[in-house]
Protein backbone atom coordinates (compact mmCIF):
# COMPACT_ATOMS: atom_id res chain seq x y z
CA UNK A 1 0.00 0.00 0.00
CA UNK A 2 1.49 3.73 -0.52
CA UNK A 3 0.95 6.08 2.33
CA UNK A 4 4.15 7.95 1.71
CA UNK A 5 4.31 9.93 -1.74
CA UNK A 6 7.84 11.97 -2.72
CA UNK A 7 6.36 14.91 -4.71
CA UNK A 8 9.91 16.74 -6.30
CA UNK A 9 10.03 20.27 -7.68
CA UNK A 10 12.21 22.16 -9.28
CA UNK A 11 10.01 25.46 -9.19
CA UNK A 12 9.13 25.67 -12.83
CA UNK A 13 6.02 24.20 -14.25
CA UNK A 14 7.01 20.93 -13.00
CA UNK A 15 6.11 22.23 -9.45
CA UNK A 16 2.06 22.18 -9.30
CA UNK A 17 2.17 18.83 -12.30
CA UNK A 18 3.83 17.22 -9.77
CA UNK A 19 2.08 18.15 -6.40
CA UNK A 20 -1.58 17.67 -7.67
CA UNK A 21 -0.25 14.10 -9.27
CA UNK A 22 0.50 13.18 -5.49
CA UNK A 23 -2.39 14.98 -3.83
CA UNK A 24 -4.07 12.35 -6.03
CA UNK A 25 -2.11 9.58 -5.24
CA UNK A 26 -1.80 10.22 -1.72
CA UNK A 27 -5.94 10.70 -1.58
CA UNK A 28 -6.58 7.12 -3.61
CA UNK A 29 -4.66 5.42 -0.61
CA UNK A 30 -5.13 7.49 2.29
CA UNK A 31 -1.33 8.49 2.36
CA UNK A 32 0.51 12.25 2.44
CA UNK A 33 2.89 13.59 0.53
CA UNK A 34 6.65 14.47 1.32
CA UNK A 35 7.34 17.58 -0.94
CA UNK A 36 10.97 18.29 -2.34
CA UNK A 37 12.06 21.65 -3.31
CA UNK A 38 15.55 21.14 -5.64
CA UNK A 39 17.32 24.16 -6.86
CA UNK A 40 17.67 23.36 -10.62
CA UNK A 41 21.36 22.86 -12.60
CA UNK A 42 24.48 22.33 -10.86
CA UNK A 43 23.44 23.67 -7.94
CA UNK A 44 21.46 20.38 -7.76
CA UNK A 45 24.47 18.62 -7.27
CA UNK A 46 25.61 14.73 -8.65
CA UNK A 47 25.05 11.71 -7.30
CA UNK A 48 27.82 9.69 -6.24
CA UNK A 49 27.96 6.89 -8.90
CA UNK A 50 24.83 8.47 -10.91
CA UNK A 51 26.32 8.13 -14.84
CA UNK A 52 24.21 10.28 -16.49
CA UNK A 53 24.63 10.67 -20.66
CA UNK A 54 25.53 14.33 -22.05
CA UNK A 55 21.54 14.53 -22.95
CA UNK A 56 20.65 14.15 -19.29
CA UNK A 57 23.04 16.64 -17.94
CA UNK A 58 20.97 20.08 -16.87
CA UNK A 59 20.60 22.03 -19.86
CA UNK A 60 20.34 26.26 -18.38
CA UNK A 61 19.27 29.21 -19.80
CA UNK A 62 20.01 32.27 -18.02
CA UNK A 63 18.89 31.02 -14.24
CA UNK A 64 20.29 33.56 -12.25
CA UNK A 65 20.23 33.85 -8.30
CA UNK A 66 16.58 36.01 -8.86
CA UNK A 67 15.19 33.65 -10.72
CA UNK A 68 16.13 30.82 -8.57
CA UNK A 69 14.65 32.55 -5.54
CA UNK A 70 11.53 32.99 -7.79
CA UNK A 71 11.18 29.21 -8.32
CA UNK A 72 11.65 28.44 -4.62
CA UNK A 73 8.60 30.89 -4.29
CA UNK A 74 6.97 29.05 -6.88
CA UNK A 75 7.38 25.41 -5.34
CA UNK A 76 6.72 27.40 -1.82
CA UNK A 77 3.40 28.45 -3.28
CA UNK A 78 1.88 25.07 -4.86
CA UNK A 79 2.83 23.07 -1.72
CA UNK A 80 1.06 25.51 0.40
CA UNK A 81 -1.77 25.55 -2.36
CA UNK A 82 -2.10 21.73 -2.98
CA UNK A 83 -0.37 19.78 -0.62
CA UNK A 84 -0.33 21.38 2.89
CA UNK A 85 -3.82 20.58 3.72
CA UNK A 86 -3.23 17.32 3.34
CA UNK A 87 -2.81 15.65 6.98
CA UNK A 88 0.91 15.33 7.76
CA UNK A 89 2.46 16.63 4.32
CA UNK A 90 5.85 17.75 4.83
CA UNK A 91 8.29 20.34 2.81
CA UNK A 92 11.59 20.26 2.25
CA UNK A 93 13.69 22.72 0.41
CA UNK A 94 17.07 24.53 0.86
CA UNK A 95 19.13 26.57 -1.61
CA UNK A 96 22.30 23.29 -1.39
CA UNK A 97 19.58 20.60 -1.34
CA UNK A 98 20.65 18.14 -3.99
CA UNK A 99 20.39 14.87 -5.90
CA UNK A 100 21.84 13.11 -3.04
CA UNK A 101 19.23 14.30 -0.97
CA UNK A 102 16.47 13.39 -3.75
CA UNK A 103 17.97 9.73 -3.72
CA UNK A 104 17.76 9.31 0.39
CA UNK A 105 14.09 10.79 0.25
CA UNK A 106 13.11 8.75 -2.74
CA UNK A 107 14.53 5.68 -1.27
CA UNK A 108 12.49 5.54 1.93
CA UNK A 109 9.66 6.57 0.25
CA UNK A 110 6.87 4.27 -1.39
CA UNK A 111 6.40 6.20 -5.08
CA UNK A 112 8.02 9.59 -6.47
CA UNK A 113 5.95 12.04 -8.80
CA UNK A 114 7.84 14.28 -10.73
CA UNK A 115 6.24 17.07 -13.31
CA UNK A 116 6.98 16.14 -16.99
CA UNK A 117 10.55 16.76 -18.17
CA UNK A 118 10.74 18.86 -21.18
CA UNK A 119 7.90 21.69 -20.08
CA UNK A 120 10.30 23.69 -18.56
CA UNK A 121 12.48 26.18 -21.03
CA UNK A 122 14.97 27.00 -17.97
CA UNK A 123 15.41 23.26 -17.13
CA UNK A 124 14.69 21.32 -20.92
CA UNK A 125 16.57 18.16 -19.56
CA UNK A 126 16.37 17.84 -15.62
CA UNK A 127 19.02 15.27 -14.02
CA UNK A 128 15.86 14.36 -11.26
CA UNK A 129 14.60 12.68 -13.45
CA UNK A 130 17.14 9.72 -14.10
CA UNK A 131 18.21 10.21 -10.88
CA UNK A 132 15.17 9.59 -9.55
CA UNK A 133 14.25 6.50 -11.99
CA UNK A 134 18.02 4.85 -11.71
CA UNK A 135 19.05 5.36 -8.13
CA UNK A 136 15.71 5.00 -5.99
CA UNK A 137 14.71 1.99 -6.12
CA UNK A 138 11.08 2.96 -6.12
CA UNK A 139 8.46 3.38 -8.73
CA UNK A 140 8.39 6.91 -10.59
CA UNK A 141 5.31 8.78 -11.38
CA UNK A 142 5.63 11.65 -14.33
CA UNK A 143 2.16 13.77 -14.07
CA UNK A 144 1.64 15.49 -17.35
CA UNK A 145 0.28 19.20 -17.52
CA UNK A 146 -3.15 18.05 -16.65
CA UNK A 147 -3.15 14.78 -13.88
CA UNK A 148 -6.68 13.97 -13.61
CA UNK A 149 -8.55 13.66 -10.44
CA UNK A 150 -10.02 10.83 -8.60
CA UNK A 151 -9.32 6.89 -9.33
CA UNK A 152 -7.46 5.24 -11.97
CA UNK A 153 -10.22 3.12 -13.05
CA UNK A 154 -8.23 2.18 -16.11
CA UNK A 155 -4.85 0.98 -16.24
CA UNK A 156 -2.64 0.00 -19.13
CA UNK A 157 0.34 -2.45 -18.31
CA UNK A 158 2.80 -2.19 -21.18
CA UNK A 159 4.26 -5.95 -21.22
CA UNK A 160 7.54 -7.35 -22.90
CA UNK A 161 8.77 -9.96 -20.64
CA UNK A 162 11.68 -7.85 -19.35
CA UNK A 163 12.94 -7.20 -15.85
CA UNK A 164 11.80 -3.39 -15.60
CA UNK A 165 7.93 -4.35 -16.53
CA UNK A 166 8.52 -6.95 -14.57
CA UNK A 167 9.51 -4.48 -11.76
CA UNK A 168 7.05 -1.26 -12.63
CA UNK A 169 4.06 -4.42 -12.58
CA UNK A 170 4.75 -5.41 -8.92
CA UNK A 171 5.19 -1.64 -7.97
CA UNK A 172 1.92 -0.91 -9.44
CA UNK A 173 0.41 -3.66 -7.55
CA UNK A 174 -1.91 -0.90 -5.37
CA UNK A 175 -3.21 0.74 -8.79
CA UNK A 176 -3.96 -2.39 -10.18
CA UNK A 177 -5.79 -3.81 -7.00
CA UNK A 178 -7.84 -0.46 -7.00
CA UNK A 179 -8.61 -0.47 -10.44
CA UNK A 180 -11.63 -1.12 -12.21
CA UNK A 181 -10.02 -2.28 -15.59
CA UNK A 182 -6.81 -3.65 -16.22
CA UNK A 183 -5.44 -4.26 -19.44
CA UNK A 184 -2.11 -5.95 -20.44
CA UNK A 185 -0.41 -4.41 -23.94
CA UNK A 186 2.25 -6.61 -26.09
CA UNK A 187 3.50 -4.19 -28.42
CA UNK A 188 5.55 -5.92 -31.30
CA UNK A 189 5.51 -9.58 -30.07
CA UNK A 190 2.69 -12.13 -29.61
CA UNK A 191 1.44 -12.33 -26.33
CA UNK A 192 2.43 -16.25 -25.79
CA UNK A 193 6.15 -15.17 -26.38
CA UNK A 194 6.24 -12.70 -23.54
CA UNK A 195 4.49 -14.67 -21.53
CA UNK A 196 1.49 -12.44 -20.87
CA UNK A 197 -0.92 -15.05 -19.61
CA UNK A 198 1.03 -16.10 -16.70
CA UNK A 199 1.37 -12.26 -16.16
CA UNK A 200 -2.48 -12.47 -15.85
CA UNK A 201 -3.22 -15.45 -14.38
CA UNK A 202 -0.51 -14.53 -11.50
CA UNK A 203 -2.59 -10.71 -11.50
CA UNK A 204 -5.37 -12.55 -10.62
CA UNK A 205 -3.79 -14.73 -7.74
CA UNK A 206 -3.99 -11.21 -6.41
CA UNK A 207 -7.77 -10.48 -7.24
CA UNK A 208 -6.98 -8.90 -10.32
CA UNK A 209 -8.99 -9.19 -13.76
CA UNK A 210 -7.34 -8.15 -16.71
CA UNK A 211 -7.56 -8.77 -20.16
CA UNK A 212 -4.59 -9.19 -22.96
CA UNK A 213 -4.43 -7.01 -26.02
CA UNK A 214 -1.78 -6.96 -28.66
CA UNK A 215 -1.08 -4.20 -31.18
CA UNK A 216 1.67 -4.48 -34.30
CA UNK A 217 3.47 -1.42 -35.11
CA UNK A 218 5.85 -3.10 -37.31
CA UNK A 219 9.54 -2.65 -37.74
CA UNK A 220 9.54 0.66 -36.24
CA UNK A 221 12.09 3.06 -34.32
CA UNK A 222 12.19 3.07 -30.37
CA UNK A 223 10.11 6.51 -30.96
CA UNK A 224 7.58 4.85 -33.59
CA UNK A 225 6.72 2.03 -30.77
CA UNK A 226 6.69 4.62 -28.11
CA UNK A 227 3.97 6.80 -30.24
CA UNK A 228 1.58 3.40 -30.98
CA UNK A 229 1.95 2.64 -27.24
CA UNK A 230 0.73 6.15 -26.40
CA UNK A 231 -2.21 6.18 -29.26
CA UNK A 232 -3.31 2.75 -27.56
CA UNK A 233 -3.08 4.44 -24.53
CA UNK A 234 -4.77 7.56 -25.32
CA UNK A 235 -7.39 6.32 -27.58
CA UNK A 236 -9.00 3.56 -24.38
CA UNK A 237 -8.89 6.70 -22.14
CA UNK A 238 -6.90 5.01 -19.85
CA UNK A 239 -6.37 6.78 -16.36
CA UNK A 240 -2.71 4.98 -15.95
CA UNK A 241 -0.17 4.03 -17.97
CA UNK A 242 2.46 1.26 -16.20
CA UNK A 243 5.95 0.49 -18.21
CA UNK A 244 9.67 -0.43 -17.82
CA UNK A 245 12.73 2.09 -18.35
CA UNK A 246 14.53 1.15 -20.49
CA UNK A 247 17.99 1.76 -22.59
CA UNK A 248 19.92 4.74 -20.05
CA UNK A 249 22.90 6.77 -21.36
CA UNK A 250 21.53 6.42 -24.96
CA UNK A 251 22.79 9.81 -27.12
CA UNK A 252 20.49 11.52 -28.97
CA UNK A 253 17.00 10.50 -27.23
CA UNK A 254 15.18 12.54 -24.70
CA UNK A 255 16.66 12.77 -21.31
CA UNK A 256 19.78 9.69 -22.37
CA UNK A 257 16.73 7.70 -22.39
CA UNK A 258 16.16 4.61 -24.91
CA UNK A 259 13.44 6.12 -27.46
CA UNK A 260 10.48 4.51 -26.42
CA UNK A 261 11.04 5.44 -23.20
CA UNK A 262 11.61 9.27 -23.82
CA UNK A 263 9.21 9.62 -26.36
CA UNK A 264 6.26 8.05 -23.53
CA UNK A 265 7.82 10.35 -21.49
CA UNK A 266 7.70 13.37 -22.92
CA UNK A 267 4.13 12.90 -24.80
CA UNK A 268 1.84 11.04 -22.39
CA UNK A 269 -1.11 13.01 -21.41
CA UNK A 270 -1.81 10.42 -18.76
CA UNK A 271 0.01 9.74 -15.47
CA UNK A 272 2.72 7.26 -15.86
CA UNK A 273 4.18 4.90 -13.48
CA UNK A 274 7.61 3.63 -14.44
CA UNK A 275 10.21 1.22 -12.96
CA UNK A 276 13.76 0.24 -14.11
Amino acid sequence: MIKSVLAVSEGGPDAAMSFRLAARVAANFDGTVDALHLPVGPAGGMVGGLAMSGEAMPLLIDVDDERLEERTKESERAYKEIVAPIKDATYTAAKTATLDTLVAMGRCADILVLGRPGADPENVAPATVEAAIYECARAVMIAPPTGGTGAFGSVIVAWNGSFQAARAVEYALPFLKAAAKVTILVAGSKPDDVGASYLARNLGRHGITSTIDAIDPGVVSGRARGRALLDYTHGKGADLLVMGAYGRGQVLSFLGLGGATGKVISSCRVPLLMAH
